[in-house]
C-alpha cells in the first residue's frame, strides 16, 4: 500500500491548527489579567507562523490569478470582526488588577468570522484562486483577527487605567 504523504501531512497541519486555534478561542471566554506587556505576543505570533508557513508553500512556485484578491478581501473581513469582538469584550477588576474576556456576543462574531473564512475560501477555490489551498492563510486570518481584537482591547484598558490613575491622583489631592 502506498501512501500519499503529502495528503497525510495536509491533513494532519490542517488537524493541528484547528485544534489550536480552537484551544485559543475557547481561551477568549475565561478571565484574563489585561497585562498590556503581554497582549500582542499571541497575535504576532501566530501572524509570524501564517507567513513562514505561505513562504514554504508557496516555495514551489505561484501563479498570481485575479481571483486570489477575494483571500486578501477576506483578511480585511476578519479584521473587522476582530475589531467587533475587540469592542464586545468586557473588562472586571480582580484582586485590584484589571481582567478581561470576550462577552457570548463573540460567539456570534466567531461563527461569523468561521463563515467569512469558509465561504470565501470556497468562493476563491471555485473561482480558480491559487492562495485558496494555502493553509498558512488560515493562521494569518486567524493572527490578522486577534491582532484587531486586541489593538482595540488594549486601548479600551488603557482608558480604564488611566481613568484609575487619575481618580487615584485625585483622591491624594483631597
Amino acid at each position: 500500500m502506498d501512501w500519499n504523504w503529502g495528503a497525510v501531512n495536509q491533513i494532519a497541519d490542517e488537524a493541528i491548527i484547528t485544534v489550536g486555534i480552537a484551544v485559543l478561542i475557547i481561551r477568549q471566554f475565561i478571565w484574563r489579567s489585561a497585562r498590556l506587556d503581554r497582549m500582542l505576543r499571541m497575535p504576532t505570533i501566530v501572524i509570524g507562523a501564517g507567513i513562514v508557513y505561505l513562504i514554504i508553500e508557496l516555495a514551489g512556485g505561484f501563479a498570481w490569478v485575479s481571483a486570489d484578491w477575494l483571500i486578501i478581501a477576506e483578511l480585511g473581513l476578519v479584521a473587522i470582526t476582530g475589531t467587533a469582538m475587540g469592542y464586545a469584550t468586557h473588562f472586571r477588576k480582580a484582586n485590584d488588577h484589571l481582567q478581561y474576556r470576550l462577552t457570548w456576543i463573540g460567539v456570534i462574531l466567531w461563527a461569523m468570522f468561521v463563515v467569512v473564512l469558509i465561504g470565501n475560501f470556497a468562493l476563491a477555490s471555485v473561482l480558480g484562486a491559487n492562495l485558496a489551498a494555502a493553509t498558512g492563510l488560515i493562521l494569518l486570518s486567524f493572527g490578522i483577527n486577534r491582532l484587531a481584537a486586541i489593538i482595540v482591547v488594549r486601548h479600551r484598558a488603557l482608558s480604564l487605567l488611566s481613568m484609575k490613575q487619575d481618580h487615584a491622583h485625585n483622591q491624594e489631592a483631597c
